[in-house]
């Protein structure tokens, strides 16, 4: 105890057990904890400064420390000063010209699901379109080889109805369906319209986790591929835009992923890639 009221004195505090007596409150209940989360820090005025001038100018925070000394709780409360009603939600379309580069459209926060919505309610109803259609020219062909069999009684009119009847189907239904999906976007990145700017901890995330990452494509083709844009996964760095990414033990990441993580911060935006080279996705970009 002598210890620590001789290291008090040399730091201009009060002594400990003068200060302890001083206290009216008898449970941590009666402790008033600060609304704002940088207020509940202490001990570290210089770095509170920093965080506060690095969130209002919009730069990037390197914090060294030993452990407890509140480096994860100054870093989380960098949003609390970041301006509000910026955040973008992001949407990813079809590329007719380049499959494997899909066209990416940033709008304001909270209109990305109205347009996905939209976008589906409209191929529902062009798909339902074109379902009447077909099962109208199938019966067409099922009637017409009716009647030819009940005027020939030749049974095989009828049965070659039937069967062009079930390919028509079949075709139909596989050529229609990938067109509609190629029409409805993929809402990569959501938020609501009142929404605070986001926190990412993207502590030990692997590349993809952190960089984005392309699905691999069992099918690849014969009709029953996936499309490129709907196989896109959008990593930490861009759910954290607008917002703060936060990194425990940054010396950790591999170093590809630091040279990329170092590309995003100097560009200020960055492509997703298939991070896997076996990968059907590794082409896409």
């Amino acid at each position: 105890m002598a210890d620590r009221n001789s290291k008090s004195s040399e730091l201009g505090l009060p002594d400990i057990e003068d200060w302890v007596k001083s206290q009216t409150f008898e449970t941590t209940a009666d402790i008033k904890i600060p609304p704002k989360l940088v207020d509940q820090v202490l001990g570290q005025e210089d770095a509170v400064k920093i965080i506060r001038k690095a969130a209002e100018q919009k730069r990037h925070v390197i914090l060294i420390g030993d452990p407890g000394t509140g480096k994860s709780m100054l870093a989380r409360s960098m949003v609390d000063f970041l301006p509000k009603g910026e955040l973008q939600d992001v949407i990813g379309y079809h590329n007719p010209e380049d499959p494997n580069e899909p066209k990416i459209r940033l709008v304001p926060a909270g209109k990305g699901r109205e347009i996905v919505q939209a976008q589906k309610l409209e191929a529902e109803q062009k798909k339902a379109q074109k379902s009447s259609w077909i099962f109208g020219l199938m019966f067409m062909f099922v009637a017409m080889s009716a009647v030819m069999w009940l005027w020939t009684k030749d049974a095989t009119l009828l049965l070659i109805g039937m069967i062009g009847a079930f390919l028509l189907f079949m075709i139909f239904r596989y050529t229609g369906q990938r067109k509609e999906m190629l029409m409805v976007p993929k809402l990569l990145i959501s938020h609501r319209p009142d929404e605070p700017p986001p926190f990412i901890d993207a502590t030990g995330a692997h590349a993809g986790s952190l960089l984005g990452d392309v699905k691999h494509d069992p099918f690849q083709s014969g009709g029953l591929e996936t499309p490129a844009h709907e196989r896109l996964e959008p990593g930490a760095i861009h759910k954290a835009s607008k917002g703060v990414l936060f990194i425990d033990e940054i010396n950790l990441l591999r170093i590809e992923s630091q040279q990329s993580l170092l590309t995003a911060l100097q560009e200020g935006e960055f492509s997703i890639l298939g991070q896997s080279e076996r990968s059907s996705g590794a082409m896409v970009k």
